[in-house]
């Protein structure tokens, strides 16, 4: 038997107009369906887009603030060193003049204090870019560039420390004797000691500039890449007159270089080589 029979196809003519009432309704049903779901897809996306700028927002705002701590760390300990030679120098001048100047007010531990309250919060940073990884693509090459400052930074310090400690005033502690000299003047410095000084001061304060150059640039390169979404223009990269300063990118065919420089030719890398040999060496000794 034929489904459509005449009693069949009289039936659909006679309820064609409420047929295609349903068929209408149930189409625009589907359509409203389809829209809503692509304007729920479009606002999930837009939410994560927003969460997203949101994000990157934040840690600008955290990289800024970090890097401004270090920053003025510093300026405190470099400003401190530096004065350090012309200090001394003043002083031991006024002497020869028969004067009776106040010893320096320069002491050693200061010093030290004031240098580890820039290393700390730089070391901090240093580990914080792991967890920036997915974010700030490329901050590698940055983490791998402030390990290497800050370990000329570290071999500076300690060297211009173990000097310090023989030529500025020292303080003994409240239980010495009473006629020990407070402080206790060490003896002058000649023109050749005097330079030598200053030449640990210079190599010093050099490594902390490097340090502010190579965080400069992870301004820069946060500004280019977390705030992209909010601004269309673009910082330009910092400019050394002098092209043997490195300048950090994470531009991918410059970073690969610096990476390779780094790893390899600085005194951070071949010390973490000579490191990591030693290791392999003793784990392969029965």
């Amino acid at each position: 038997m034929s489904f459509f029979s005449p009693e069949t196809i009289t039936w659909l003519k006679e309820n064609a107009v409420d047929l295609i009432g349903h068929a209408l309704t149930i189409f625009g049903f589907v359509v409203a369906l389809i829209i809503l779901g692509r304007q729920h897809k479009s606002t999930l996306l837009l939410q994560r887009d927003n969460s997203r700028e949101e994000l990157k927002l934040k840690i600008h705002e955290l990289l800024v603030q970090k890097i401004r701590t270090i920053s003025s760390a510093n300026s405190k300990a470099k400003m401190y060193a530096f004065m350090i030679p012309f200090n001394i120098e003043n002083y031991q001048v006024q002497v020869e003049r028969g004067m009776w100047p106040s010893p320096i007010k320069e002491r050693a531990p200061d010093f030290s204090r004031l240098h580890f309250e820039a290393n700390y919060p730089l070391s901090e940073l240093i580990e914080e870019f792991e967890a920036w990884a997915i974010v700030l693509p490329g901050i590698e090459v940055f983490q791998v560039a402030l390990n290497s400052a800050n370990h000329n930074a570290q071999n500076a310090f300690q060297s211009l420390f173990n000097v310090l400690c023989n030529v500025l005033p020292l303080d003994p502690p409240p239980e010495a004797p009473s006629d020990i000299p407070r402080p206790v003047i060490q003896p002058a410095l000649s023109s050749e000691e005097l330079l030598q000084l200053k030449g640990f001061v210079d190599r010093y304060t050099e490594s902390l500039d490097e340090i502010a150059c190579y965080l400069h640039d992870l301004i820069i390169e946060s500004q280019n890449n977390l705030l992209s979404g909010l601004f269309e223009r673009r910082v330009p990269p910092r400019n050394p007159i002098d092209p043997i300063y490195k300048v950090i990118s994470t531009e991918p065919t410059k970073a690969k270089q610096l990476l390779h420089y780094f790893e390899n030719e600085s005194l951070w890398g071949k010390a973490k080589k000579l490191s990591e040999a030693e290791v392999h060496s003793k784990l392969e000794k029965p």
